[in-house]
């Protein structure tokens, strides 16, 4: 952790970044292992390594006891990753329970047992963690698996976790139905989830095991009333981090398509201490990502604060994929005590985005990363965070920079500029005044029509815009002072994809002004309800306005369908 004190000098920022540049392993205070086990509660997003991204299933007891040599040895446990986990691959493949009703260890891959695995990961230091499923059978390559879930035996298993010194479980969702092939991992929503995982949060609390991951890929659960909400309020009360989103895969796509579902998350206030928003394994040291896309990834992940969980071979990282995971700056940042993930302030479609969220001693994190696919130089103006002027200090490079009113870098594609601002003075401008258009005032053409909204700001809303190049919105009447405007808008995009679709879990209008070239426009995630989860003050900056309050615009897609509009505002 940085130094608590209310604002850091200089001299101490720079000496917490003379480890961040070389990489170098710094120690955290660590609580003791005993007092860690004994807190119920997660104040702070969990840190270690699971086996599924370096193995799959198949995970043996030499090569769990490899990676906990190395992250005793390597620095890993100083930096603050203090557990180590088996994801699916320790059960018996014989769809059998023994005698008196327990799982079976794999004892070919685990010829000692998990309760000497487990005895070892505390001998390092480590809390030990294990892996079961809320179905009839577990997630695994095979299908239909031929691996027994915990579905109707949660008391067992949970006793069976504890006398192995299982202190945190990762809880997945396949078979919930049935054992064919077809019940393997159902992506719809249902209304079964709080009975089904919240039968194991009880068995679990009632043997002492106080920290369970509820794997559900980010599926929404329906409730009666028909409405559709998300992991991030479903699982309140049953578990202490939740899966924001399908599972992690190689490639930048599904980094994109993981952080376009995390960001409603975070608008919303929705993930915090003792219930986490986790955007699955760290791809950080696997092939598929340039190493700056890898930088980026991990970047994002501390600062919204996902659990950070470490999953590649440590015997054979390179040296900079070992830098990144051992970032003592942004691995203070997620291991903050406020626990407030950084929000979206502003996306600029196909330049960068740019996010920033609080620190609990009056410090500001502040996240900028490039969507041009190229090189880029992105400029953070501190006055767009209600900055008069900061110190900066640059978790990358290593450097910091008194009295600043903006950070300007060059980045490679993908590439990011993460900051803390310290010594902050914020401005007194008053946040501007708005006047709102109602998108059902405006001029609707082909399919784009009007239709009810709960959440929407005057009941209604505009969508089917897109799909098609007739289906647009018009808006007039929007004023601007010159050429270039910053619109406020009011949306919905409830269209969650899912891994291994080429999803990117965000949708794009074209958006012309006063009938020149259509600027495109891409839009996150706003939640999982058609009718009610809006994001609102959603920044979009757009040029060909004129001075005045005569300008329009027109919204339209050819291709595929923009989000649902509310409404847009524009700075009177």
């Amino acid at each position: 952790m940085l130094p608590s004190m209310k604002r850091l000098s200089v001299a101490a920022v720079a000496a917490i970044l003379s480890a961040t540049s070389t990489g170098l392993a710094t120690s955290l205070p660590r609580s003791s292992l005993q007092e860690r086990l004994s807190t119920n509660a997660l104040p702070t997003p969990g840190m270690g390594f699971n086996t599924y991204n370096q193995v799959s299933c198949s995970p043996t007891e030499s090569k769990s006891h490899t990676i906990m040599d190395i992250m005793a040895s390597q620095g890993y446990i100083d930096a603050g990753y203090n557990f180590f986990q088996v994801d699916c691959g320790w059960v018996s493949r014989t769809t059998s329970r023994d005698a008196s009703g327990n799982l079976i260890t794999n004892t070919d891959a685990f010829p000692s047992g998990m309760k000497s695995l487990g005895q070892y990961a505390t001998s390092k230091g480590l809390e030990f963690g294990l892996y079961s499923d809320a179905g009839y059978r577990a997630c695994d390559p095979q299908a239909p698996s031929p691996v027994l879930g915990s579905l109707g035996h949660e008391a067992q298993d949970a006793q069976l976790l504890k006398s192995y010194n299982v202190s945190y479980l990762k809880y997945d969702n396949c078979y919930a139905d049935g054992t064919t092939s077809g019940d393997n991992a159902p992506k719809h929503a249902r209304t079964d989830f709080p009975t089904r995982f919240g039968a194991m949060s009880k068995a679990l609390s009632d043997v002492g095991i106080n920290k369970l991951l509820v794997c559900q890929w980010g599926v929404p659960q329906k409730q009666s009333n028909g409405t559709l909400v998300g992991p991030a309020q479903w699982t309140q009360g049953l578990s202490t981090s939740y899966r924001l989103s399908d599972d992690i895969a190689t490639g930048w796509i599904n980094v994109e398509r993981i952080l376009n579902q995390g960001i409603q998350i975070s608008l919303h206030g929705r993930s915090g201490p003792n219930h986490f928003a986790d955007g699955d394994l760290l791809e950080v040291g696997n092939s598929g990502m340039s190493i700056d896309e890898q930088g980026t990834h991990f970047a994002f992940w501390a600062m919204i604060k996902s659990p950070l969980v470490i999953s590649t071979d440590l015997s054979s990282i390179s040296s900079n994929a070992k830098a990144i995971l051992l970032n003592k700056g942004l691995i203070a940042i997620n291991q903050d005590r406020l626990g407030e993930p950084v929000k979206l302030v502003e996306r600029r479609t196909g330049n960068f985005d740019l996010h920033a969220g609080k620190l609990s001693n009056g410090d500001m994190a502040v996240l900028a990363f490039d969507w041009s696919n190229a090189r880029n130089t992105i400029t953070v103006n501190f006055s767009e965070l209600g900055i008069a002027s900061a110190d900066v200090a640059d978790l990358w490079a290593g450097t910091t920079k008194t009295g600043a009113i903006s950070y300007t870098k060059t980045v490679n594609a993908h590439g990011s500029v993460p900051l803390r601002l310290y010594n902050i003075k914020y401005t007194n401008a008053a946040a501007p005044s708005l006047t709102y258009i109602q998108a059902e005032s405006g001029t609707l053409a082909g399919r784009a029509a009007k239709s009810f909204c709960s959440g929407c700001s005057g009941g209604a809303k505009v969508g089917n815009v897109g799909g098609g190049s007739g289906n647009t919105l018009t808006l007039n009447g929007l004023q601007a002072s010159g050429n270039e405007a910053v619109l406020y808008f009011d949306y919905i995009n409830a269209d969650v994809g899912f891994s291994f679709v080429g999803a990117t879990n965000d949708r794009t209008a074209h958006i012309s002004v006063n009938g020149g070239s259509p600027q495109t426009v891409s839009f996150p995630l706003s939640g999982y309800d058609w009718s009610q989860d809006v994001i609102r003050g959603y920044k979009v900056r757009l040029t060909g306005f004129t001075a005045g309050q005569s300008n329009s615009i027109t919204i339209s897609n050819a291709n595929s369908y923009a989000p649902d509009f509310d409404r847009v505002g524009y700075i009177a």
